[in-house]
């Protein structure tokens, strides 16, 4: 594949905004492997939700025993919020079910969340850097104007178009950072919503079994 003759140029004399745009298009791909990442570990917590959503169907109609034998075979990395609840509600570990779930529902909503920053970061940085790149770029044509005494549009437009290449390279590496950092987080609540309805309503029918078997002990 041919370069365009500009790029050419760009590559054939590197210069510093040569190296930023060579900055920017590895930031570019780093930002697509952390989303590829985040993307892989959303999808395991989907798939964990859905079992732990079978978890609190039993819990409806079942017993709590019945529920924490099955919370074992429970995998993913919901696990450990049902896990820590259900052994605490059968006196298995000393605690509060309630309080051990939200601490380790914070936990996992700690780290779906990491590494995310790291988009929006790029997102609001890339366009300032691409804008560094092309004001250095002007500013040595320009002083090589003044170096060699030869003006005009021609001698201008040749580095000026080389020094915008810059620029057109951070907002596109932005718009990139911005929208998958704005996919994943959408994806993220949406989990962490259906993930919080499960564990207010396991926590709701560990409540209620405590109250049954206050009442038959009276």
């Amino acid at each position: 594949m041919t370069l365009p003759p500009v790029l050419q140029n760009a590559m054939s004399e590197p210069s510093i905004e040569t190296l930023l745009v060579l900055f920017m298009m590895a930031t570019s791909l780093m930002l697509v492997a952390i989303a590829f990442e985040r993307a892989f570990l959303l999808a395991r917590v989907r798939l964990s939700v859905r079992g732990a959503s079978k978890l609190v169907t039993l819990a409806r109609q079942g017993t709590l025993a019945e529920v924490q034998e099955a919370s074992t075979r429970l995998t993913g990395p919901v696990a450990a919020i049902f896990t820590a609840g259900l052994s605490r509600a059968m006196g298995q570990v000393r605690g509060d079910p309630t309080r051990a779930m939200m601490r380790e529902q914070k936990r996992l909503s700690g780290v779906m969340k990491s590494r995310t920053w790291i988009l929006a970061t790029a997102g609001a940085l890339m366009p300032f850097v691409g804008l560094f790149g092309t004001v250095l770029g002007v500013m040595a044509s320009f002083q090589a104007i003044g170096e060699t005494g030869q003006g005009g549009f021609a001698v201008v437009s040749v580095g000026i178009s080389q020094a915008l290449i810059a620029t057109a390279v951070g907002i596109a590496v932005a718009l990139e950072g911005v929208i998958l950092f704005n996919v994943l987080q959408s994806i993220s609540q949406k989990i962490t919503r259906e993930l919080s309805l499960l564990v207010d309503e396991l926590l709701e029918i560990i409540i209620a079994g405590e109250g049954h078997a206050v009442h038959s002990r009276e």
